[in-house]
């Protein structure tokens, strides 16, 4: 049975790791179509880009194992019973369940695995990766000149240079306009310079040769100056020229680990506790002067209606604390909804990583029951039910966040369901009840081919 095992679980090694790579592969392609050009248009170094990448890859490994896991089942145990290898062990008396065990141990372990990554590694990176984004976004786009174009980029100055010439990027006939000064504009004309950016100190440094300093106040047009120089050096300050990396920011819900987000639902409880029994006693204290007392208090001796204590309200006053009530039950509701999001993405870390198990259960059976269904039957297949089971996590999460459903039950559901299906079949294959029939997916393959 040992040998039967290792054989078991050696032919899911390959297409684990061919899924994994596969998919990952399409999400880092996806996030390199969406963000590259904003990025490059930075002029960031290799290593933020590598680095931006790189913290990426967590969110996208905790995605693809498990569909890698279901892709890798239905590709092991599909090509097992093309070869009727599945009949062979049923001849020696070894079920379905037997071959089926190994695989469900090693994604037992695996689940373990993914849990502790959801719930340490993932957090890590998503608030890392969210605060290089920031970061990256407040930093000002790669300077760069181009001949017979305004460059409005530096605040309060406008250049223009109508020729770039050589390797060195000589500039010829200069004009830079400076208004930072109220009232007054200064023009700087030369004849040819240099430039080049200090990152560091965030300033670009012209050196202008052989031009000429035109200073002109607006208040006063006759009073005109003009200064020549032979060689000026310019040094103009570019707040945010290179990237000031933060080293701290505020974690959200999905940059927080299982614990930090206890620890936040324990305090939201307790200040919601307060904030219902203020309102409580706000809305007794506020009614007891409307009503009798003896709607109030029931203690003997206590019971006498003291009818002049009661005054008539205002409408307005009626209206000021209706107000009041809708505040309080919105700011009431605002912590449940803050509870339940922390819940959600709690319980969300473990049901994830339970995936795993579910997708053996669903993957092993639908191998089995396809036969020839093939590669491209086993990838459709894997991305109809990851599909199926991620939309069902995003709609749990959206009414959990309503507060229409339960935290557990909205994220526990999809795997409920699909783990379901999965006992469902898996006792029809273990009774050779084949309602698949794939031929008809193969002669449709043909019929579109020979079309």
């Amino acid at each position: 049975m040992k040998i039967i095992t290792k054989y078991i679980l050696k032919e899911h090694i390959t297409p684990f790791l061919y899924g994994v790579s596969t998919i990952a592969f399409i999400f880092l392609m996806n996030i390199v179509f969406r963000d590259l050009g904003k990025l490059i248009g930075k002029g960031l170094s290799f290593k933020v880009l590598f680095e931006f990448f790189f913290l990426n890859l967590a969110w996208i490994i905790a995605l693809a194992i498990p569909m890698a896991v279901l892709i890798a089942t239905l590709m092991a145990f599909g090509r097992l019973s093309d070869d009727r290898e599945i009949d062979a062990f049923k001849a020696s008396g070894i079920n379905l369940y037997k071959l089926v065990f190994p695989v469900i141990v090693a994604s037992i372990i695996l689940t373990v695995i993914m849990v502790k990554f959801n719930d340490t590694v993932l957090p890590e990176f998503n608030y890392k990766v969210k605060m290089l984004y920031t970061d990256i976004a407040r930093k000002r786009p790669t300077l760069t000149l181009e001949p017979n174009v305004f460059f409005d980029e530096v605040p309060g100055y406008s250049i223009l240079v109508k020729k770039i010439e050589g390797k060195e990027r000589i500039l010829k006939n200069i004009i830079i306009i400076d208004q930072n000064k109220k009232g007054t504009q200064q023009t700087i004309i030369a004849e040819k310079g240099k430039v080049r950016f200090a990152e560091e100190q965030e300033r670009i440094i012209f050196t202008l040769y052989n031009g000429e300093i035109h200073i002109a106040d607006k208040r006063n047009m006759e009073s005109y100056r003009r200064v020549s120089f032979p060689k000026w050096v310019l040094s103009i300050y570019v707040p945010n020229m290179s990237l000031n990396r933060s080293k701290r920011g505020v974690r959200g819900d999905r940059e927080k680990t299982v614990s930090m987000m206890r620890k936040d639902v324990k305090r939201y409880k307790r200040t919601l506790q307060k904030k219902r029994e203020a309102l409580q006693n706000k809305v007794y204290s506020h009614l007891k002067n409307i009503f009798p007392e003896r709607y109030f208090l029931q203690e003997e001796g206590k019971n006498k209606i003291n009818r002049n204590r009661n005054r008539k309200i205002s409408f307005y006053e009626i209206k000021s604390f209706k107000r009041y009530i809708n505040t309080e039950l919105l700011v009431i509701r605002g912590y449940e909804k803050s509870i339940n999001k922390y819940r959600v993405e709690i319980e969300k870390k473990y049901s994830i990583a339970t995936t795993c198990i579910v997708f053996v259960l669903l993957g092993a059976s639908l191998g089995v029951l396809g036969r020839q269904g093939g590669l491209a039957v086993s990838a459709g297949l894997s991305i109809f039910f990851f599909i199926f089971h991620w939309s069902l996590l995003i709609g749990g999460e959206q009414l959990a966040d309503r507060l229409l459903l339960g935290p557990v039950m909205a994220m526990w559901l999809p795997n409920i369901i699909l783990g379901i299906i999965g006992i469902y079949l898996m006792i029809h294959t273990v009774r050779e009840t084949y309602f698949i029939k794939w031929d008809r997916f193969n002669l449709f393959a043909k019929r579109q081919e020979n079309q």
